[in-house]
């Protein structure tokens, strides 16, 4: 007679913020991954589900499983991620799939596509969720890309197919996914923001200041003009395009590189506003925090951060690829500082409301009950 289990299993695959969990990470993952993190703690008092962590790391050399808070944590290798892309996540997706086989999940809940998860979960015959984040396809279909993204986006379209059931975190993400997989069931839900910005005190610095993070986009072009050379570019973050835009940088441009999460809230309590020109972003999550913080921001048209921007109200929205009406808005919002804080308040507790991390605990929570206990 098959064993019957006390408790449905319920698996989730997702890249786990280890060095806030685990006092071993510390210093090996700096990841916040605030939505998840806040489910991991909602998890931990429930009692209707076994539940069973499955994450990648590049901390371990071997798989490791740890028992937590009325939890289990499966840490996998995460190995080369230049050559998991190359071979389909081979190895990666292996090792997922036998831990899986292993638990037996009654639910699967993926977490992003730009790992091996969602590759991983195809084989599994049950029920299962995907939680949609990368828009990898987007951003390749805007954008000359690297040849790794490309491929990572064509592994990309090879999983979501295989999801019926997927939530994604903007209605222009919704639209991204239903490109790729017009039978699977969409709906939204708010990966919401690290609750620390919602006490972070406002200090605008004197004189008009404004904080870029992201990827660069007709940004540089805008910021020195001679008509916005009274107004400090802070830009966080590396990349590919960074050593020849700074060579062309005024003063009035700081190239900040790689900064830590508290360096970050600092600059976005003292800029007058965020600028965030994309060709695409599922809802970038610096836009989030800016507007719980109550910034302003500058963004352009494609991309789920729109849903918290409204133009000429809270920020200024701008067509894509276009230096002047980068400009243009920028010189709005440093007119005055009671100009550029009034128009941060706009839809404030609107956009604190939406983007409270419960939100997206109660939305997982919800999904979980409808499908292993439906009616």
């Amino acid at each position: 007679m098959p064993f019957k289990r006390l408790r449905p299993v319920l698996a989730i695959a997702a890249d786990l913020p280890l060095g806030r969990l685990l006092t071993s990470f510390r210093n090996k993952d700096r990841r916040t991954i605030p939505w998840i993190f806040s489910l991991f703690h909602a998890l931990e008092s429930q009692e209707d589900f076994d539940i069973h962590w499955i994450t990648l790391s590049k901390a371990v050399s071997a798989p490791e499983t740890i028992q937590m808070r009325n939890q289990t944590i499966h840490i996998l290798p995460l190995g080369s991620m230049g050559r998991n892309i190359l071979t389909a996540h081979f190895l990666t997706v292996r090792r997922i799939r036998k831990t899986l086989n292993d638990i037996q999940p009654d639910l699967l809940h993926v977490w992003g596509v730009e790992q091996a998860y969602a590759l991983a979960g195809i084989a599994l015959r049950g029920k299962k969720l995907l939680s949609y984040q990368g828009a990898l396809t987007a951003y390749c279909q805007r954008a000359p890309q690297a040849f790794l993204l490309h491929m990572q986006a064509l592994w990309e379209r090879m999983a979501v197919k295989h999801y019926d059931l997927i939530t994604c975190e903007s209605p222009w993400a919704c639209d991204c996914v239903a490109e790729i997989a017009p039978h699977a069931r969409l709906s939204c839900m708010e990966y919401g923001v690290e609750p620390s910005f919602y006490h972070l005190a406002r200090k605008p610095s004197p004189e008009p200041s404004c904080l870029f993070a992201g990827t660069i986009y007709d940004l540089v072009e805008a910021f020195t003009h001679p008509s916005l050379s009274h107004v400090q570019l802070f830009i966080a973050g590396n990349g590919a395009l960074r050593e020849r835009l700074e060579a062309l940088s005024t003063p009035n441009i700081h190239w900040l590189g790689s900064i830590s999460r508290a360096e970050l809230q600092q600059h976005l309590s003292t800029a007058w506003f965020l600028v965030h020109p994309t060709l695409g972003d599922c809802c970038p999550n610096i836009v989030k925090e800016a507007r719980v913080m109550g910034l302003p921001v500058i963004t352009t048209e494609e991309g789920g951060q729109t849903q918290y921007v409204q133009d000429g109200v809270s920020g200024y929205i701008v067509p894509v690829r276009n230096s002047a009406a980068i400009r243009e808005a920028a010189q709005k919002l440093s007119v005055s500082l009671d100009k550029a804080m009034s128009m941060g308040m706009e839809r404030h507790q609107e956009c604190r409301r939406l983007l409270d991390v419960k939100q997206t605990v109660t939305g997982c929570l919800s999904r979980y009950h409808t499908m292993l206990y439906p009616r």
